[in-house]
């Protein structure tokens, strides 16, 4: 009777493969949400790896570059320490069976001295790894500094420098950049080099796979940008960077980013409907504009592009509408005649025309049977109502004349 027992006792204490499994899962998914937290989920919340480097390590103690090599020091270490948490799992669990001859886990996991040899060479792996690499002045990233010392003294000017430029990839990825200097700083990894010595090259392009609420409009597309250096001993990386922050950052730098002939770089929804839209108004009739050839001004929101575009009611209001909904169902607004002066380049004409059927929450696919209002004296028009302009120079006597 003791025997039996003593044997359903035993079961008992066993854990299932299920529960096995289940307890690998949830550590291994805790293990890497600290290290690669959701954005805006953990991060937001505080309860991150780096939140608690941040309460080890506080970065007023410690120069920008210090700061940045604990970091990255600190994420790899946590990282490599995953052997070690998974056998010290099956070591633990050991330590809860209270009956001799008794299995804490199923037979193909019930091997409590390979557990422990694992356990042990993990943890003296783990132990090597640090004091391989916690003496960050040896990585290649100070290398660089020792054959470049102009670069670690302007590191701390580029960082605090309100006019550098700075890309937020990510909650915790950086990117500085200047005339002069490249900053990339992740939790993973650190590199501070002059500009002189990085190639940058785009080496793919696509969709994002989570939409940013921010940019869900835009879609913006992602640009994988591989970074090169010119010396032997900094490893490439490539780094993902929104369309925008692209453009962007291809004004800062005085050589541009590298696109091989085989990538085309896609053009923003935005830029897609702005072609789309100047396609469309071509099929309009022109429109005759008279002025002295000497009076001919530049846009008249821009300032700076040829004035070739004039906003004039020609549609019959026959044309296929669209219905916009703010609280309630209404109907798109009539057009008006527009009667300003003032002449527009395609770019701007069409910001305004797109733009506005955003507000007015149209279908943008739909956008061109939407309506906007001239931004001078706000009558309403319609994409049948923009023309071209043929210029019908007006000479100076006549003119005079007249």
């Amino acid at each position: 009777m003791n025997e039996e027992n003593e044997w359903t006792y035993a079961q008992a204490d066993t854990l299932t493969y299920l529960h096995v499994i289940s307890h690998l899962a949830i550590l291994t998914a805790a293990h890497f949400a600290l290290a690669f937290p959701p954005e805006e989920l953990l991060d937001g919340l505080g309860l991150t790896l780096y939140d608690l480097f941040s309460i080890i390590y506080d970065h007023r103690n410690y120069s920008y570059i210090d700061y940045a090599a604990k970091r990255v020091l600190f994420f790899n270490v946590f990282v490599a320490s995953y052997p070690a948490l998974i056998s010290g799992y099956f070591v633990h669990g050991q330590l809860f069976t209270t009956a001799i001859n008794t299995r804490r886990f199923p037979e193909l996991f019930d091997h409590p001295w390979l557990w422990l040899l694992v356990f042990v060479i993990s943890v003296i792996g783990l132990v090597t790894y640090y004091y391989k690499i916690r003496d960050y002045t040896q990585w290649p990233a100070f290398q660089y500094f020792m054959d470049h010392p102009e670069t670690l003294d302007g590191v701390e000017t580029v960082i605090n420098d309100p006019e550098t430029f700075r890309i937020r990839l990510s909650q915790r990825t950086h990117v500085y950049v200047t005339r002069n200097f490249f900053i990339y700083s992740s939790n993973w990894r650190f590199v501070a080099v002059r500009m002189i010595d990085v190639r940058l090259q785009v080496d793919n392009t696509r969709m994002p796979m989570i939409m940013n609420i921010q940019d869900e409009e835009e879609r913006l597309r992602a640009m994988f940008i591989k970074v090169n250096f010119n010396v032997p001993y900094l490893a490439p990386f490539t780094m993902t960077l929104r369309q925008d922050y692209y453009h962007q950052l291809n004004e800062i730098l005085e050589i541009p980013i590298f696109v091989p002939p085989h990538i085309t770089v896609p053009m923003t929804i935005m830029e897609e409907l702005k072609e789309d839209f100047v396609h469309r108004i071509r099929n309009n009739s022109r429109h005759t504009h008279r002025v002295k050839r000497s009076e001919k001004d530049p846009c008249f929101a821009c300032g700076s592009e040829e004035n070739i575009i004039k906003i004039s009611k020609s549609c019959t209001g026959e044309e296929q509408r669209l219905l916009f909904h703010d609280i309630v169902l209404n109907p798109t607004p009539n057009c008006e005649n527009c009667t300003c002066r003032p002449l527009w380049c395609c770019g701007c004409i069409a910001q305004i025309f797109i733009t506005r059927q955003k507000i007015d929450n149209i279908s943008r696919y739909e956008y061109h049977r939407g309506s906007a209002k001239c931004p001078t004296c706000r009558k309403t028009f319609c994409i049948r109502d923009v023309h071209f302009v043929d210029f019908d120079y007006i000479a100076e006597e006549e003119e005079a004349s007249t």
